[in-house]
């Protein structure tokens, strides 16, 4: 059944609002709390009526991905989704998604990227787990670290109309030094991350780590909940949102994170799978991991586009034959040496062939061609090309999306 697919007006907003907690099930939104996020971009809605009324919603927004050595690649990242429980398997979404895809090729966006509330549902709209999220809890008693703290810089605890201003400039720094970060526009910060990541009734924390010369380059938002109990400490720091320049940083804000006084476990819940934690401790078992799961997921929109706006680790040669996530295919020669990277169309034999899932998986290094062609998710004619792919889309650090949209 065919529905209205359309962008909305600013009168619309709040109806928006209404559908997209039917839709995800959460509380209404708080009166007189910012509209940013909700109101922002309206041009890139794409929303479904029946009859007048809002049965789907979607949207997208003018991202910047990072890709592979630093390159930021123009994104569509999708968000809203959700259809009302009305209208569930009526075709409300397939029609929702071919519309938001339209409008990132207009665009000339080359991706779209989005993070999922179900992981069953976008494979089949071409999308790949192109990153993933570790959560870990840890006994904070158990903890020391295995070496002297040899940091030259310091940390400071600062209120929110500091944060409002240090903290973005310092994440902007960040997002650039590793693959599946993206943009955190302004109007992001202040509904997502101080009205809805930070909440109104949590007891939150802003701490930010400056080096020798006095620059700001991390910092770590955490909350606490909990109290003692028969004079016992039983308190939970949960990390809301940490993120550092340089390796080094990261490890002080860990360092700093298990001085906090008074808590008995430290949580959280969106680490790069690469975390050093467990390494750079005295017994790593203690760093028990929680759960290992997707979170940034890829659909190529043009693949010859992506696969030419990384860097390779080694040099070398493949060719693979790709689907894009509307089914369009195309045979792509990946070459890298010492002049660059090259990436052309090309009647050649591929070495493999992958769905377009499977190119957002391994894209960014997140995953290895050759563990998806052990499960025969690749179609496979060149076997030896697979050593190579993998040395070739390697990245370092592992890619990680540490934020939400």
């Amino acid at each position: 059944m065919p529905f209205e697919i359309r962008a909305i007006e600013s009168a619309e907003v709040e109806d928006l609002l209404v559908a997209d907690q039917r839709g995800f099930g959460g509380a209404p939104p708080r009166p007189g709390a910012s509209r940013s996020w909700a109101a922002a971009e309206l041009d890139r809605t794409r929303v479904a009526f029946d009859s007048g009324r809002i049965v789907g919603v979607s949207r997208t927004y003018s991202f910047e991905l990072t890709m592979p050595g630093g390159a930021l690649l123009p994104a569509a990242a999708v968000s809203w989704v959700s259809v009302q429980p009305t209208h569930r398997r009526q075709g409300v979404l397939t029609q929702l998604m071919a519309a938001m895809h339209d409008d990132a090729r207009a665009r000339n966006e080359t991706a779209a990227i989005l993070t999922a509330s179900e992981s069953s549902i976008y494979g089949r709209f071409g999308y790949g787990v192109a990153a993933w999220r570790l959560g870990v809890t840890v006994e904070k008693s158990r903890i020391q670290f295995a070496r002297p703290d040899d940091d030259d810089g310091n940390m400071r605890l600062v209120a929110r109309d500091e944060a409002v201003v240090a903290i973005p400039a310092v994440y902007d720094r960040a997002r650039r030094t590793r693959s599946g970060m993206v943009t955190r526009p302004d109007f992001w910060w202040e509904q997502v991350f101080w009205e809805f990541m930070l909440g109104q009734e949590k007891a939150t924390f802003v701490a930010i780590h400056s080096d020798a010369r006095g620059q700001d380059d991390g910092y770590v938002v955490y909350s606490i909940v909990g109290e003692g109990v028969g004079g016992l400490v039983d308190r939970r720091l949960t990390i809301i949102d940490m993120q550092a320049e340089m390796a080094a940083t990261w490890i002080s804000l860990w360092r700093y994170v298990f001085s906090v006084d008074l808590i008995a476990k430290v949580t959280a819940i969106n680490l790069p799978v690469d975390d050093p934690l467990r390494h750079v401790v005295v017994d790593g078992r203690w760093v028990r991991v929680d759960f290992l799961n997707d979170h940034l997921w890829l659909a190529p929109l043009d693949p010859l586009a992506i696969l030419g706006a990384r860097t390779y680790s080694v040099p070398g040669r493949v060719v693979i034959g790709a689907h894009a996530a509307d089914g369009a295919s195309s045979t792509v020669a990946v070459e890298s040496n010492a002049d660059g990277t090259f990436c052309v169309a090309t009647d050649e034999e591929p070495d493999f062939v992958c769905a377009a899932p499977v190119f957002g998986m391994c894209v960014l290094g997140g995953n290895r061609w050759s563990e998806l062609a052990a499960v025969d998710r690749l179609e496979v004619r060149r076997p030896e090309a697979l050593a190579l792919a993998d040395a070739m889309f390697l990245a370092t650090p592992a890619p990680a999306l540490l934020s939400f949209f």
